[in-house]
């Protein structure tokens, strides 16, 4: 029986019509004399089968796993589907796989990405196909997961596995992101400085949106702010991107992280409390300079869990500007949540009353103590210390003297210890108040009754008067 007879005759029906439908395929460059898979398995079966005369260093094998070969997507080809040759066996070096001659979108969408780019080429190992979909046990672009991009990106995926996003994914959660999810389809990926990219810095906060913008996501999952990308893109940070394109304003990843993103109620996140300073630092490096030396840096230094960071004061994702009187009028009720007693006293005097009706001009907490330099008064560089404090007045009072500044802007009437003159003071005063309206009422309630007499006696004289012709 003539060769390719035999062959066909012992083919199944369903694989009969496999090769008749693939037989003449435009680009598999498939004969009918071309060998079998079962027949390139004779040799490529043996797991000591290496290559002839492989590269120096290189141990090339060539064995073939037939079961990974057959649930791979290209289970149903025939090995000369890909690899073009006549005969079986074969002494010369087959052409190279050209993964393009079927999927030549994927081919074109791959130069134009950055897996595609002559750089990426050039280095080793180089991005191919085979390396991202295996060689023949292939796989669809679905099923490849981190352990894929881990081939060239190791550092990355050991910083994703340890990340909140990788810890979700692990506990069952699908919709967690994974590498895809951010940089987009892996033939058309493009580098992060592209203005294309997903991840250029100009569009991240967008891409981030995907989940983070989706109230009905946040709920599932317990993420705190649901609605976190439109405060964002409200905010200082927010405008600057969208409105000014400028590359340095802060987005998600600056904050918190690009592959090692993780929960805020960790120590090693860039968002956890003690370490919030250092974050905004990156960019605000001479505020950070300040506060790190303020009353309030040295206590977070020194472990002071409920020291103010950067988000007490500016909060995390709605960042607005400080010029704004809304914000400075909110940040004197911020003080006074951690210094209740002098925003009391505060609201005591004429700038504090003042303030409470809205109006800004007034000296509020940081036109005093400074803002992130807050220094305590015993400290000379203090703006409230006794040798500055004039100069302090000076800034809204131009005529201000010592004697000027020797007004309490925290008295409390309250403290006879501390404040014994103001305590009688405030006592006489308030003594003399009841005692004049206590006079007033008494002489307005003696004086009613007289009052009346004297009504009702006017009214009787006008009757009678007005009887007579």
């Amino acid at each position: 029986m003539p060769r390719k007879t035999a062959r066909i005759a012992t083919r199944s029906s369903s694989g009969l019509l496999l090769l008749g439908a693939l037989l003449f395929l435009p680009g598999t460059g498939w004969t009918a004399d071309a060998p079998t898979a079962q027949e390139c398995l004779a040799c490529h079966a043996d797991r000591d089968l290496k290559r002839g005369a492989p590269a120096p260093g290189r141990s090339e094998s060539l064995f073939v796993d037939d079961a990974l070969r057959k649930a791979s997507v290209h289970g149903r080809l025939e090995c000369v589907a890909c690899h073009k040759t006549a005969t079986a066996p074969h002494d010369e070096r087959l052409l190279p796989v050209r993964c393009a001659e079927c999927h030549a979108k994927a081919r074109i969408a791959l130069t134009q990405g950055v897996h595609g780019s002559p750089r990426a080429q050039a280095r080793a190992p180089a991005p191919t196909c085979a390396a991202c979909h295996g060689s023949h046990a292939v796989r669809p672009a679905a099923a490849l997961g981190i352990e894929t991009c881990a081939t060239c990106h190791r550092r990355q995926v050991e910083l994703y596995t340890e990340s909140i996003h990788a810890r979700s994914r692990r506990r069952g959660d699908s919709q967690a992101a994974t590498c895809r999810s951010c940089h987009g389809e892996a033939h058309a990926l493009l580098a992060k400085s592209d203005a294309r990219a997903p991840t250029y810095h100009l569009s991240l906060p967008r891409t981030c949106a995907q989940c983070h913008a989706d109230p009905e996501l946040a709920k599932r999952y317990n993420i705190p702010v649901g609605n976190v990308y439109q405060l964002y893109m409200d905010s200082i940070h927010g405008r600057a991107l969208t409105r000014s394109g400028l590359l340095v304003a802060a987005n998600c990843s600056d904050c918190h992280g690009a592959h090692e993103i993780k929960p805020r109620t960790e120590a090693a996140s860039r968002v956890f409390r003690a370490n919030v300073p250092k974050t905004c630092g990156t960019c605000h490096a001479g505020i950070l300079a300040a506060y790190a030396e303020s009353v309030h840096g040295t206590q977070v230094a020194r472990g002071n869990v409920g020291a103010p960071v950067c988000t007490d004061c500016h909060s995390a994702h709605q960042i607005r500007r400080v010029e704004a009187a809304p914000w400075q009028l909110e940040a004197i009720r911020e003080c006074g949540t951690c210094h209740e007693e002098s925003l009391k006293t505060y609201r005591d005097t004429f700038h504090g009353k003042v303030t409470a009706l809205g109006y800004a001009r007034i000296a509020k907490c940081s036109d005093c103590h400074g803002a992130h330099t807050i220094l305590a008064p015993s400290d000379p560089r203090s703006s409230v210390s006794p040798g500055r404090l004039v100069a302090t007045c000076r800034q809204c009072h131009p005529q201000a003297t010592a004697a000027f500044a020797e007004f309490h802007p925290h008295a409390d009437y309250r403290n006879k210890a501390r404040f014994p003159k103001l305590y009688y003071t405030y006592l006489f005063m308030t003594g003399l108040l009841v005692a004049v309206l206590s006079s007033f009422g008494l002489h307005a309630l003696l004086w009613l009754p007289r009052s009346l007499i004297a009504r009702l006696r006017r009214g009787r004289a006008g009757g009678e008067g007005g009887s007579e012709p």
